[in-house]
């Protein structure tokens, strides 16, 4: 990294070379965290965040080495799930066919408590509870009855 801007006040502006590029791509395929990659440039992790926004090469560098490290991670678990891993299978479906491949199952129910309340009131008012505790009276008297025959 090259030395930082003199004379003006306020923040330093970083300079990155073409090596700091190259590094940032390398570190980054190799899986270091943004935070890693702040230390091994000697900037703080604001100033990534910063150069993402403001510098596309810098963001270019990034992108395409973070690129990188999911390329090879997605064929080192492609080849294990073609082998017959089957954790590595399950992993595989579940994030590229989410759809298809989900533990969640999400259900989703629309009751109108009001609407609910209300019908329930009209029965009770109409007199139809009345009739369902009779019925079931009746049901369990005929129960006792044939029980009794029975024996």
């Amino acid at each position: 990294m090259e030395g930082k801007e003199k004379g003006k006040p306020g923040r330093k502006k970083i300079l990155f070379t073409e090596e700091d590029y190259e590094n940032i791509t390398r570190w980054a395929g190799l899986g270091l965290s943004e935070q890693q990659i702040a230390d091994n440039l000697g900037v703080s992790l604001s100033s990534i965040a910063r150069n993402k926004r403001n510098n596309d090469k810098f963001d270019t560098a990034l992108k395409k080495g973070k690129s990188k490290s999911i390329e090879v991670i997605t064929n080192a678990l492609f080849e294990k799930a073609k082998n017959k891993d089957t954790t590595s299978m399950i992993f595989w479906l579940k994030n590229r066919a989410p759809n298809e491949w989900n533990d969640n199952v999400q259900v989703n129910h629309k009751i109108d408590i009001k609407k609910m309340l209300t019908d329930a009131h009209e029965r009770i008012i109409e007199g139809e509870v009345m009739e369902t505790v009779s019925n079931r009276e009746l049901f369990l008297h005929e129960n006792k009855a044939n029980n009794k025959n029975k024996e």
